[in-house]
């Protein structure tokens, strides 16, 4: 958050300009395509939650008449991944408002599933909430308790969506820290409330997790009320949560490959590396984004442990772009931070010793739990069988063959970040970045930017 109040607050900037001269173009190569992995991902996790939820819906209003089937669930996953498309692409004008809307809209799902939860619900006592532990996995209590982090780091990730986006805001540099720190803050303080209701109107596990929604959250709220019709309206709430993300994930995801483009670090990159004329959006990336899923969508309708392992994998992806620019400000001293302060007012900015404290905990942290092979890459019970085993490891082995590779073929083709400016935007009324210098070329709408040394 605070690299991102830098002078240079747009996509692969930071390591670029942390990172030494003779290795930034190839530590900007790997976090850009790790981060782009793990976003393509977050678009298929919201996606199929999204189709979950919509078929949970089904079962409860048809009273368990509707099957779910995975090619249903594909075919519904389907059609949000196409909506969400169409409104990326033709609906530039709006994204802003939907996505204060999506924000609202969450918080008020939150709040009325836990009141209904609590009102109807039979509850636990605060014994149960608080201080029992039901370890079922065969692991140690604490190794049980660390891959129990796993669901609630995916609940905390993708916060560095808006840093894709800098280069469309007008103060990046105040508005990007800010925007991810109220997402982390409103996300932590929603979702442990939610998680505490959870856990007092958890009265029935078995029956709530043997349910034929799907669905777990659908059966406590069926349960509950007694009510389909409560049940199907709180199902297509949730559905639309995610169907709010997914819009969002497309817009992050096409952004990153389009940067990714125009810096020439992907096949094609004079195609994809294109404004539409107009619509003022990469529309090219944004379809490359919506074939990319409806391919690897189809791992749902085959074996459960190669989806499992590739949605799992979103975390590990994005922690890992996370930690990758921070391990290189701590190898080369926070005063490097000094030298990248642009003229924009910084929306964040601590001591040297509470940065250094939260760097050093942030890394510490990803260690332990995301870079292979680490606890979220551990099997999540014992023994482990095939269908246990957790594939993940698998789905990093074959990115990172696959990029290594790319490099070593075309990376001489990388130029690293440069900034692009998409028609009618700018980083302020009218005016470019005051230390970058814009060379546009106004046939092929292309814009980059260099820095003056």
């Amino acid at each position: 958050m605070e690299i991102a109040s830098g002078k240079m607050p747009f996509f692969g900037a930071a390591i670029v300009s942390l990172a030494e001269t003779n290795t930034c173009r190839r530590q900007s190569f790997f976090v850009g395509w790790t981060s782009i992995a793990g976003w393509l991902v977050v678009v298929t996790v919201q996606a199929y939650f999204g189709a979950l939820f919509i078929s949970a819906a089904a079962v409860v209003a048809s009273s368990d008449a509707y099957q779910i089937t995975p090619a249903r669930t594909y075919g519904i996953y389907l059609a949000i991944l196409t909506l969400t498309t169409a409104v990326n692409i033709w609906g530039n004008r709006i994204l802003g408002k939907w996505n204060d809307c999506a924000l609202y809209w969450s918080v008020l799902g939150v709040l009325v599933i836990s009141i209904v939860l609590l009102v109807k619900a039979d509850k636990n006592d605060a014994e149960f909430v608080f201080t029992s532990f039901r370890n079922e996995t065969g692991w140690s209590d604490g190794v049980s308790w660390i891959l129990g982090l796993l669901q609630s780091a995916l609940s905390l990730i993708a916060f560095d969506v808006v840093l894709h986006m800098a280069e469309e805001m007008p103060d990046p540099a105040r508005d990007s820290p800010r925007a991810m720190i109220y997402a982390i803050l409103v996300g932590g303080v929603t979702g442990s409330a939610f998680i505490i209701v959870i856990l007092f109107c958890l009265t029935d596990p078995e029956t709530i997790l043997a349910t034929t929604t799907g669905m777990p959250i659908i059966e406590m709220v069926l349960q509950a009320t007694k009510s389909r019709s409560a049940a199907t309206i709180l199902s297509f709430m949730l559905s639309i949560c995610f169907v709010n993300g997914c819009n969002a994930s497309i817009t992050s995801a096409s952004r990153l490959l389009f940067a990714m483009a125009r810096d020439r670090g992907i096949v094609f990159h004079d195609y994809f590396s294109h404004i539409q004329h107009g619509l003022n959006v990469p529309v090219r990336t944004i379809v490359l984004c919506y074939g990319f899923n409806v391919c690897f969508g189809l791992l749902y309708l085959g074996p459960t442990v190669a989806f499992s392992a590739y949605v799992a994998s979103v975390t590990i992806f994005l922690d890992i772009s996370y930690a990758m620019p921070i391990v290189v400000l701590l190898i080369r001293g926070r005063d490097i931070l000094n030298e990248h302060r642009g003229s924009q007012k910084a929306g964040l900015k601590m001591s040297k010793k509470l940065g250094l404290a939260v760097n050093v905990v942030a890394v510490v942290y990803l260690l332990v739990t995301s870079v292979p092979p680490k606890f979220f890459c551990f099997p999540i019970a014992l023994p482990v069988t095939g269908s246990s085993m957790n594939y993940v490891s698998v789905v990093l082995g074959i990115f990172t063959v696959l990029v290594t590779l790319y490099w070593l073929v075309f990376g001489r083709s990388f130029r690293g970040p440069s900034f692009d400016i998409i028609p009618g935007l700018a980083t302020g009324e009218g005016e470019t970045h005051p230390d970058l210098h814009l060379n546009r070329d106004e046939t092929s709408e292309k814009a980059t930017v260099t820095r003056h040394e």
